[in-house]
């Protein structure tokens, strides 16, 4: 097996970190730059930044705020939240990212990950897919893919998505749950196996985690690093010892960043990009 990674994720709005139950009744958590520096020091192998309001309200992720979470980290950063087209990834990239999360604009316009991909590489090029299942009462029930912070559906399979997504150039899928995202019930271990066995790329589970215990479950699934927020943000575990629990249960942990032996290659300015003609921007769109 290898090493899994274990990734904290800062849902931001408004500069501040908030958290909530399925997107709903977000409430503060801090500051994420501070968050940030808190969780790579604990052992973070990973952090992602996403901007909940980002799409809702028309516009791309606040650079300042990627730029603010770079300034104090070390670990790779995704990043995701209103990106549009190649010219909103690129900004980010330039503002510190190391890989940007697409979910909206990929549907409405899946040539856009073949441009990121062709512009940045694949490694760069997360798509994050939010499902729901179809049928909560039936546990064979399939996913459905929506958007807009969970609130709209889109009547389109997760898993034909998943594999069409990667076809395109993507490189990584950040998978989550509605049904389970803040509730710390467990992840959606169902989803992750079909998910699973459509695509080859690297998965990250997100939705549900309420101790080491779910996220050996998650890796058993078929998941190559879980994300978790709930359990971070309100000190229920540290990083450092979800990692020492996940040993204890057989999986496969990274080392703490800083103990590695190599320190990470320099970061190359991105070029600013020709628009992108095949897509249209989501903040040129009416919601």
């Amino acid at each position: 097996m290898l090493p899994i990674r274990i990734v904290p994720c800062l849902d931001v709005r408004d500069g501040r970190v908030v958290k909530g139950v399925r997107f709903r009744g977000l409430a503060d958590q801090g500051d994420p730059a501070a968050l940030a520096r808190a969780y790579e020091e604990q052992g973070a192998d990973e952090l992602v930044v996403l901007d909940v309001t980002a799409t809702p309200e028309g516009r791309s992720t606040r650079r300042d705020t990627v730029s603010a979470v770079r300034a104090g980290l070390s670990v790779p950063l995704t990043v995701g939240g209103g990106i549009g087209g190649v010219a909103d990834a690129a900004a980010l990239l330039e503002a510190g990212a190391d890989k940007v999360a697409v979910n909206t604009a990929a549907l409405r316009c899946p040539e856009l990950l073949t441009e990121l991909a062709a512009r940045f590489g694949s490694q760069c090029v997360v798509v994050s897919i939010d499902a729901l299942r179809t049928d909560r009462d039936r546990a064979d029930s399939a996913y459905e893919v929506v958007v807009r912070s969970g609130t709209r559906r889109l009547a389109r399979d997760a898993v034909e998505w998943a594999r069409e997504a990667v076809d395109r150039g993507a490189g990584e899928i950040l998978l989550t749950s509605i049904d389970r995202d803040g509730t710390r019930s467990g992840y959606e271990l169902a989803l992750l196996r079909v998910v699973r066995a459509a695509v080859r790329v690297p998965i990250v589970a997100s939705g549900g985690a309420d101790s080491p215990r779910h996220m050996a479950e998650a890796v058993r699934a078929g998941a190559d690093a879980v994300l978790a927020a709930s359990i971070f943000h309100q000190g229920n575990w540290t990083v450092e010892a979800v990692k020492e629990a996940l040993a204890a249960l057989g999986v496969a942990v990274r080392p703490n960043y800083e103990e590695e032996k190599d320190p990470p290659p320099a970061r190359s300015a991105i070029a600013s990009p020709v628009p992108s003609q095949a897509c249209v921007s989501e903040s040129q769109e009416s919601p």
